[in-house]
């Protein structure tokens, strides 16, 4: 993989066949992620993938919509948390950072069961969709690309490439991701021999060592996926690279904070703390506040 490539994000459309194709590096996004949460290398695996998944979704997303996505499983990882807004701010976390002291691979930290999706899309507070999967897939992009297949009933395929380093101020040296998605009149058979030849080594090695110029390295794995050597006609165009962006303010962990405990509870915590400090779970920012910020 070439080391420390800068994040980029590539969208690509095609009449023939019908498929959009969304390929991007999220490594300074991932290293972000991992930081913040102190994530050991099999959490932060699953993690970097999750934030590398949905950043690839975003390209899906109209203006001003965002994705909220859960992907839980059974093993001692817990559950994946992302939101993903359409103008590229990506935030997520790992319900359990450090699995590593009860799992020593990303097989054993997700289970033997599987992955449950659960992905809402809204706008303004407004819920677009919302909907529930089940698969036997362990690792987000493929639970999520499932998801969009069989819940939004919109055929998609996502593959991932990470690879760590021992670096803990900067532990992603790469995380590739591709998205494919049918279009109007897409031949589902075609589809199935595109998505089969995604998840092949050969796609894999070239995610890993042709992105170095992106639009070099896309032209590369679409003439493998489509097994042309000469391409047809395609609209690209460069997206903004995905971020790791919280959002979160004193304001909105005060508000949430107040409609969770409510002002009984409220009183408690003051009682026993009368400065208590908020923590944001996506981001691990801490808040400050007093008995008269509270009530």
């Amino acid at each position: 993989m070439k080391s420390d490539l800068p994040d980029f994000m590539l969208r690509a459309v095609f009449k023939e066949p019908a498929i959009q194709l969304v390929v991007g590096n999220f490594r300074e996004l991932a290293s972000q992620g991992i930081v913040r949460h102190d994530a050991d290398p099999v959490a932060g695996r699953l993690l970097a993938e999750a934030l590398s998944s949905a950043a690839l979704m975003t390209a899906l997303l109209n203006d001003g919509e965002r994705y909220s996505i859960r992907i839980g499983c059974t093993g001692p990882l817990g559950a994946l948390v992302v939101d993903a807004k359409s103008d590229g701010a990506v935030r997520g976390l790992v319900q359990n950072p450090h699995v590593m002291e009860n799992a020593d691979s990303v097989e054993v930290a997700c289970g033997e069961g599987g992955a449950d999706v659960k992905l809402t899309r809204s706008k303004d507070g407004k819920v677009l969709s919302s909907g529930e999967s089940r698969s036997s897939f362990i690792l987000p992009g493929s639970a999520l690309g499932y998801h969009l297949s069989v819940s939004e009933e919109h055929e998609t395929e996502i593959r991932c490439e990470i690879e760590l380093r021992a670096e803990p101020a900067d532990p992603v040296k790469a995380a590739f991701g591709v998205l494919i998605q049918v279009l109007p009149g897409c031949d589902l058979a075609e589809f199935d021999r595109i998505r089969t030849r995604l998840q092949m080594s050969e796609a894999g090695e070239i995610m890993r060592n042709c992105m170095g110029k992106p639009e070099e390295g896309l032209r590369v794995l679409l003439a493998f996926l489509l097994e042309r050597l000469e391409l047809p006609e395609f609209a690209l165009r460069t997206l903004p690279p995905a971020r790791f962006e919280c959002g979160c303010s004193a304001e909105s962990l005060k508000k949430a904070a107040l409609q969770m405990l409510g002002r009984e509870e409220i009183e408690k915590l003051l009682a026993e703390n009368p400065n208590p400090t908020l923590q944001c779970h996506f981001c691990n920012a801490k808040y400050h506040f007093s008995a008269n910020d509270l009530l």
